[in-house]
């Protein structure tokens, strides 16, 4: 049964769940100067609120992840690793997501047959009612979005057009 929740799972989740971190104030060993950096994600010529964003610097020994979610203008002040402000310099690629889900609940794991017809109907639905609002080529591992981060380059765009509304493929059955 747990396997069906996969489909939740998408490639962002563990980076945003890390990403996610809470607050504090003294930066890790060996972390680089950061810049208090932003970027604006539009599509189709408006700003796109609401999305995920997960920059990975191109350079494979800067091991700094910078991201979060956009505001109301598409606008996001990046963080790095979740809890510092700003990013260091280099070069970025982008991962843009936003995923429209229904707003339903799971009920915890069913304990009888009744209960598993209903929790099955529930996931259907949510499976059903699911779409990719940003499309996949712009995903972590495809995206081939770049920004420059510079002292002297502190706000960088991204465009994810066009909009889709792509339905998510079913997990994999049991």
């Amino acid at each position: 049964m747990t396997s069906r929740i996969i489909v939740f799972s998408f490639l962002f989740v563990p980076a945003v769940l890390f990403l996610a971190g809470c607050g504090g104030e003294q930066l890790p060993p060996g972390i680089p100067k950061l810049y208090p950096a932003t970027i604006t994600v539009m599509q189709d010529g408006k700003p796109l609120a609401d999305a995920e964003v997960v920059m990975l610097n191109t350079d494979p020994s800067v091991n700094w992840p910078t991201g979060g979610v956009t505001d109301q203008n598409g606008v996001l002040r990046l963080r790095t690793l979740g809890r510092y402000n700003g990013a260091p310099a280099g070069t970025y690629k982008v991962a843009v997501r936003k995923v429209e889900m229904p707003d339903i609940v799971l009920p915890a794991e069913p304990n009888d047959p009744e209960e598993l017809r209903e929790y099955n109907r529930l996931l259907r639905e949510i499976q059903e009612n699911t779409f990719y609002l940003v499309d996949r080529k712009f995903s972590l591992g495809r995206t081939q979005l770049e920004v420059e981060i510079t002292p002297s380059n502190l706000h960088v765009m991204v465009d994810v057009s066009p909009a889709i509304r792509t339905r998510i493929p079913p997990a994999p059955r049991d």
